[in-house]
C-alpha cells in the first residue's frame, strides 16, 4: 500500500479524507485515506479533539469522515466527532467486508486500514444513533432486566439453602415454590440448629427482600419516565392483546421512535423474528430465528404472545393454522405478527381495533366499506 505525506502547501478545499479508527480504551489507531490511497497511520490518545486538531493543521479545509465499530465506548465519541465537523458513523463489526487473510491476521493497524479502505469504497453502513434521551430510558430499562435475574438468583439461592437442611414451608405460608411475603416472614422468626445456621438464613431472607424492593422501585420509576415521554403511545400499546405494562415499557424503550423502520422487514430483523438461510442452487435451506437481533425484545414478544392467543380470536385462528406443524414455530409467527400490530398502533397512534384483518381482507378484495361523512 503507497504511503506519502502531504504538504500543507497544498491546498485541500473540497478534497474527501476518510478516517478509519480502531477505538480503545487507552489508544486509537488511525488510519487516513484520500484519493485512493493511504496518507498517514499512527496512534493517538483516546481523544476526539486531538484528532480534529490533527486533521485541521495537516489537511486545512477538508471534508472529513470517519467510521468506528459499536462497541463499549457507546456514542459518546460519534457526538463528539460530529460536534467538531467530522462526519463520522458507527458500524457493526459484522457489517465490515473482510477477507479471509484479514481475518487470520488481526491486528488495530489492520482494523483502521479495512475501515478506512472500506469507508472511502462506501460498502459501510452506519447503525442507527438514538438520541442520548432515549439511549438513557433504554439504559433504565436493562437495568430493570438485569435486577429481575438478581430477585431470581437471590430466590433459588434461599430455596437451595432450604432444601440442603430439609426445610419445609407449611400449607398455610406457601402453597407453591414461590416464596411470599408470607413466606419470607416466617422463615425471618425460624431458628436452625445452631445461631450461624440462623444468621444464614436471615442474610439470604433480607437479600431476597431487599432484591424485590429494588425490582419494585425500578419498575415505578421506569413506568413514570416512559409515560413522560411516550404517554400516548404507551396507552395505545397497552391496548393490544398479551402486551402488558413491562413488554410496552420494552418497546418504547428499546425501539422509541416507530417511524425509523419503513421495510417490515428490517423492523422483524431487528427484533429476531425473521427466519435466516442457508441457501445454494436449488437447495434452500431455513435456519430458523436468526441470532443477530435485539435480545431483548424478542423474549418478551413470545411470551406475549402466549397470552395474545388466548385473548384474540383472530391470532388464536392464527396460531392453530400453523401449531398443527409445530407449536414452537407457530408462536414465533404470531410474535411477529404481534410485533406488527403493536408498530402499526404506534405509529397510528390509535388503540387495538379487533377487527383490522377482516378490514384489510374486504378492502384487498375490492369490497368498499362504509365511510361516515359529515
Amino acid at each position: 500500500m503507497p504511503t506519502t505525506n502531504l504538504q500543507n502547501s497544498i491546498g485541500f478545499n473540497e478534497q474527501k479524507f476518510y478516517i478509519g479508527m480502531d477505538v480503545h480504551k487507552k489508544s486509537w489507531a488511525i488510519t487516513i485515506r484520500s484519493m485512493g490511497i493511504q496518507i498517514a497511520h499512527f496512534t493517538q490518545p483516546p481523544s476526539p479533539e486531538a484528532l480534529s486538531g490533527h486533521l485541521k493543521k495537516n489537511y486545512p479545509g477538508g471534508l472529513y469522515y470517519s467510521a468506528y465499530e459499536a462497541g463499549f465506548c457507546g456514542t459518546g465519541i460519534h457526538e463528539q466527532l460530529c460536534a467538531l465537523g467530522i462526519n463520522n458513523i458507527i458500524i457493526h463489526a459484522a457489517d465490515i467486508p473482510t477477507t479471509d487473510k484479514q481475518k487470520k491476521n488481526k491486528t488495530d493497524v489492520h482494523d483502521s486500514r479495512c475501515i478506512a479502505e472500506n469507508l472511502e469504497k462506501d460498502n459501510l453502513q452506519g447503525i442507527h444513533v438514538l438520541t442520548r434521551e432515549q439511549q438513557e430510558l433504554r439504559s433504565l430499562f436493562r437495568l430493570r432486566e438485569g435486577k429481575v435475574i438478581d430477585v431470581t438468583r437471590a430466590n433459588n439461592r434461599l430455596k437451595s439453602y432450604l432444601f440442603y437442611y430439609g426445610i419445609q414451608l407449611p400449607a398455610e405460608v406457601s402453597k407453591s415454590e414461590y416464596l411470599g411475603n408470607r413466606a419470607l416472614a416466617w422463615l425471618s422468626n425460624l431458628e436452625l440448629a445452631v445461631e450461624a445456621g440462623t444468621i444464614s438464613l436471615k442474610y439470604y431472607v433480607e437479600a431476597l427482600q431487599y432484591q424485590r424492593q429494588q425490582l419494585y422501585q425500578l419498575t415505578k420509576q421506569l413506568r413514570q419516565q416512559v409515560q413522560s415521554c411516550h404517554a400516548k403511545t404507551y396507552e395505545c400499546l397497552l391496548t393490544v392483546p398479551g402486551i402488558g405494562a413491562v413488554t410496552a415499557m420494552g418497546l418504547l424503550a428499546e425501539i422509541g421512535d416507530f417511524n425509523r423502520f419503513t421495510d417490515p422487514d428490517e423492523y422483524c430483523s431487528f427484533i429476531g423474528l425473521t427466519p435466516w438461510e442457508d441457501s445454494s442452487g436449488d437447495t434452500i435451506k431455513t435456519l430458523g430465528m436468526q441470532p443477530r437481533c435485539n435480545r431483548h425484545l424478542r423474549p418478551l414478544l413470545i411470551e406475549a404472545s402466549w397470552t395474545a392467543v388466548k385473548k384474540d380470536r383472530n391470532l388464536f385462528a392464527y396460531y392453530s393454522k400453523h401449531a398443527v406443524k409445530n407449536s414452537k414455530k407457530a408462536i414465533v409467527k404470531v410474535a411477529r405478527k404481534l410485533a406488527l400490530i403493536a408498530k402499526g398502533v404506534a405509529q397510528k397512534q390509535q388503540p387495538y381495533d379487533p377487527d383490522y384483518l377482516n378490514k384489510t381482507k374486504n378492502t384487498k378484495s375490492g369490497k368498499v366499506l362504509e365511510v361516515k361523512t359529515e
